[in-house]
């Protein structure tokens, strides 16, 4: 649990709010209507995401970060696939900590020059640094 914790205070020190994805959640405008408590922003995501087949509330678009409880996840995140496989794999901080880095799902999902991507990368040549 130390190296853990080292290694998470010295990887991505710019990212307020780490997703398991390798975004930064506090980057959201779901996220940033939440903690603000922003009222107009949300009612402007909640027309900007909704869908005909799917039309968002005002309680759909309140998120505390992919890692938050349940009750307080936007309804995408909730679904998300990489969340709930972190979460199944007891990731805690991105999945680049995690074996199986880069699965499938990351692969598919997150494209290898972004940002979320790089981040990941970083967290899991830290791992590898450290198990070695």
């Amino acid at each position: 649990m130390e190296n853990e914790n080292k290694m998470n205070s010295n990887i991505i020190p710019s990212a307020e709010h780490p997703a398991y994805c390798g975004f930064d959640c506090g980057r959201c405008p779901v996220y940033r209507a939440t903690a603000d408590n922003d009222a107009q922003l949300k009612r402007e995501l909640i027309k900007k995401y909704s869908t005909p087949e799917r039309q968002l509330t005002e309680a759909d678009i309140s998120c505390l970060g992919c890692k938050a409880e349940k009750r307080y996840l936007h309804a995408y995140c909730e679904e998300c696939a990489i969340r709930l496989c972190a979460v199944q794999h007891e990731v805690s901080y991105n999945c680049g900590e995690c074996v199986s880095y880069p699965c499938s799902e990351i692969k598919k999902r997150i494209p290898a020059e972004g940002e979320s991507r790089a981040n990941m990368d970083a967290v899991n040549r830290a791992k590898l640094a450290m198990d070695n």
